[in-house]
């Protein structure tokens, strides 16, 4: 007995010499220390990681019991290079080691002759927010910022281009944190037009803090742009190609020239792309639960679109503490748009009676230019700092449109005259925005910030229809007119934060007072509404371990209307279908809860929200909502609604997994359930749907330069508002390769390989139902060319936040 005890004695007194410890500090080239910074312990021997830490506020990371052995740390943090440490070796002669102070090189600096750059992968899942980094996508080259965001976790597009964020409406986009003005089918053509090797990443951002503008339900989308950070001149040239149905081209440089006193940036792009809408409907309308009638229509879209975008900078730097900064940022579009629209008419015995045929031609000019100056101080080295912005925007649009139809009998001649509508249209919208920040920390763990903004918004749009059936135009009062919209939006929030040793939190409180009117200028229809809003948000993590965090976040958040949604003019897409906006639509509130835990590198959360006045766009009778005008029975009108609310369940996982030294896998889910109630032409709504939305991003790395990406995506579809979605899936693979010693990249890709990943539904209300399936350029094989030139050291570079970040979301 005494010899057993003795050999657990040895074994027991070896297992504990056999545990060691290693600890590590990792600071910047500025010699401060970098919290939050990914520290992997690897094997030697197969690369595969043992453990993982996040650094301290300090810089330090441990590693305690780790067995004796020959190991290496990986350190990996956003906007610093990789690095990798010399031979870790604990063994029973030296079991506790601190490794000497690691120091960390900003991205893609040159050291010695030797070039360490760090390739960011294409999904990230920060404490905050989702990163797509769309420069480092194989599969992203020379697409759009509409592409690149249909391939986005969580992010959907439907058949109308409008853009939801897990299942719900009421996205904010922002590009480079500055809300764009434009809303429906402006900002969807300019996302379009604006090609990806423009943009660095996209942040999605789910649950903002009271600092950012208390829009966007369901969350911010910000598009940051490419701005070098180098020293000296640098910049990029870029060309490339692709094929779909019809081609698509882009074009486009980037510049940058800096020294201590000043830096000047820019870029310019030019994109020409066709775009393909190929919509089936099926439409069955009823009266007292019986079939009364319905149409088959097969509408094919292409739409030829230029487009020219240039953006031009400088900071000047009078001071190390002072920076002084003008921006100004173009988009000139050239849209075109030839439709063909073939309809069959079924009368209530399910028998085909007649047809008829529709052309739409559009010819649409947008111009938009935004001009921001720009105030940075900083008051010492604690972070005490002063920012001020300003911004002017104007976007100017102009559309020529005709809209000809012919109506057949069955066996092909005429059944009533040609119908043809000519449409001239002009919109100026205009904004001015203000805002001042402050940030004040009250010791190392502490600080508060404030600040306020004010915006003033216009909008006059004047639309003029002509009736040209007989070969005179004739004006069409029914559609015909003029409108004006005035916004004033007066903001200010207050924002405190604290971290301890264990948990950190913050507290923020936004009020926003609003006054809006509207002139209908045909008929001197006015409409006058103001009202004042507080939005609280807090913010709570807490950590379990090292390597385990627990955090609870609540905001509230309003979604104004978009100005286009606010316009009541009558738009037609064929003639049996129009569209129309509403100037008494409401604002919708929502209330949003988040529980997230990370466990290493996995992030699970857990959502909810409820929304009051609910936003959806949905079809309806022509005749219920413009009881007034004469109609005939199948004629629908897509319009903006409020329902009265809506409640979301959600759960969001993010799972990275390294399966090997050259294959990286990044996964997300989000599992999400959405109930509406409220009620519209003549149908009650209280009812839900669960749904799905599985991303995986494979990025597979070689020797010799060449690198691979392989992305799939499921969406099980779901509901939004009266309208069931059917599942969609999508796969999507590129290759890379670098060249002219490494200055050039070489980029091959297919999108939605077998074309599947296409939108399709239906909408039901007790006396309509629609079934539609869109057809359009998802596959898409791209192969594009960039070429780098100039320096490679780098001094850190700021990013702005301007004014108008709400006011240019809702414009486009």
């Amino acid at each position: 007995m005494r010899s057993i005890f003795l050999v657990l004695g040895i074994l027991a007194g070896l297992i504990a010499q056999a545990q060691g410890k290693i600890k590590a500090t990792v600071v910047n080239d500025q010699q401060v220390a970098v919290e939050n910074a990914t520290v992997e312990l690897l094997k030697i021997k197969d690369s595969s990681i043992v453990k993982l830490a996040l650094t301290d506020k300090t810089g330090l990371a441990e590693f305690e019991n780790i067995k004796n052995g020959d190991y290496l740390l990986r350190i990996t943090v956003v906007n610093y290079a990789t690095y990798f440490s010399s031979a870790i070796s604990l063994s029973v002669s030296q079991p506790e080691i601190t490794v000497p102070k690691i120091i960390l090189q900003p991205k893609s600096t040159s050291l010695g002759g030797v070039t360490i750059t760090a390739r960011k992968p294409f999904i990230q899942k920060l404490s905050d927010r989702i990163v797509v980094n769309v420069e480092n996508s194989i599969v992203s080259a020379g697409s759009s910022a509409m592409d690149v965001l249909e391939r986005a976790p969580g992010v959907n597009v439907d058949q109308n281009d409008n853009i939801s964020l897990r299942g719900r409406s009421g996205v904010i986009i922002m590009i480079d944190g500055k809300p764009t003005a434009m809303t429906g089918a402006d900002l969807a053509n300019y996302l379009k037009s604006l090609p990806s090797a423009a943009i660095e990443r996209i942040d999605i951002i789910t649950n903002p803090s009271a600092k950012y503008d208390a829009a966007g339900n369901s969350g911010i989308i910000d598009i940051r742009m490419k701005k070098d950070q180098r020293m000296g001149t640098n910049g990029t040239l870029t060309a490339g190609y692709g094929q779909g149905i019809y081609p698509k081209t882009n074009a486009g440089t980037t510049f940058n020239y800096r020294n201590r006193k000043v830096n000047i940036f820019g870029n310019y792009n030019y994109a020409y792309r066709v775009g393909l809408n190929h919509l089936l409907l099926d439409r069955n309308f009823f009266e007292n639960g019986v079939y009364s009638g319905g149409d088959l229509k097969d509408n094919y879209s292409k739409s030829p679109l230029r487009s020219n975008t240039a953006r031009l900078g400088m900071d000047f730097f009078p001071s190390k503490k002072t920076i002084l900064g003008f921006v100004v940022n173009g988009n000139f579009n050239h849209y075109t748009r030839n439709n063909t629209n073939s309809s069959i008419v079924i009368n209530p015995q399910h028998e085909q009676t007649s047809t008829f045929d529709s052309y739409a031609g559009n010819n649409d000019h947008g111009n938009n230019l935004v001009a921001n100056i720009n105030f940075k101080h900083s008051f010492d080295s604690t972070g005490k700092e002063l920012t001020a912005d300003a911004d002017y925007g104007v976007y100017n649009s102009k559309s020529l449109t005709t809209n000809a139809t012919k109506y057949y009998k069955l066996d092909g001649s005429s059944l009533q005259p040609d119908y043809t509508l000519n449409g001239d249209q002009k919109g100026k919208l205009t904004f001015k925005t203000a805002k001042i920040d402050y940030v004040n920390p009250l010791n190392k763990t502490a600080k508060f910030e404030l600040g306020v903004k004010t915006s003033f918004v216009s909008s006059d749009n004047d639309a003029k229809f002509f009736d040209v059936s007989n070969g005179t135009a004739q004006n069409d009062v029914n559609k015909t007119n003029h409108f004006i919209y005035h916004e004033n939006n007066q903001a200010g929030y207050i924002n405190f934060s604290k971290d301890f040793k264990k948990f950190d939190l913050q507290f923020g409180l936004r009020g926003e007072q609003t006054n809006i009117s509207t002139e209908q200028k045909i008929g001197n229809v006015k409409f006058d509404s103001s009202y004042f809003q507080l939005f609280p948000s807090a913010f709570f993590n807490y950590k379990l371990k090292e390597d385990q965090t627990v955090g609870v976040s609540v905001s509230r958040r309003i979604d104004r209307p978009g100005y286009s949604q606010l316009n009541p003019f009558l738009f037609l897409i064929d003639v049996t279908t129009y569209a129309t906006g509403r100037p008494g639509l409401l604002p919708q509130l929502t209330w949003s809860y988040e529980l997230s835990y990370t466990l290493k590198s996995l992030n699970f959360t857990l959502g909810y929200s409820h929304t009051k006045d609910d936003q959806n766009i949905t079809l309806a009778r022509f005749k219920e909502v413009f009881p007034n005008i004469p109609s005939a029975d199948n004629v629908t009108v897509q319009v903006p609604i409020n329902l009265q609310s809506s409640d979301y369940f959600g759960l969001t996982v993010s799972a990275p997994i390294r399966i090997s030294k050259w294959w990286n896998m990044i996964n997300n889910a989000n599992v999400y359930y959405q109930h509406y109630n409220g009620s519209f032409s003549g149908t009650t709504l209280n009812n839900g749907k669960p749904a799905a939305d599985i991303r995986t991003n494979n990025t597979f790395t070689f020797k010799k330069g060449w690198t691979a990406e392989l992305n799939a995506s499921v969406n099980t579809g779901g509901r939004s508002g009266f309208m069931v979605l059917d599942p969609q899936w999508g796969i999507s693979s590129g290759v890379q390769k670098t060249v002219l010693k490494n200055k050039g990249t070489v980029r091959f890709n297919i999108t939605d390989i077998f074309w599947t990943n296409l939108p399709k539904a239906v909408i039901t209300y007790n006396n309509y139902i629609e079934k539609w399936h869109a057809y359009r350029e998802t596959r898409v094989a791209n192969l594009s060319f960039t070429y780098r030139f100039g320096s490679n050291k780098i001094q850190a570079a700021r990013r702005r936040t301007t004014a108008s970040e709400e006011e240019r979301q809702r414009a486009q």
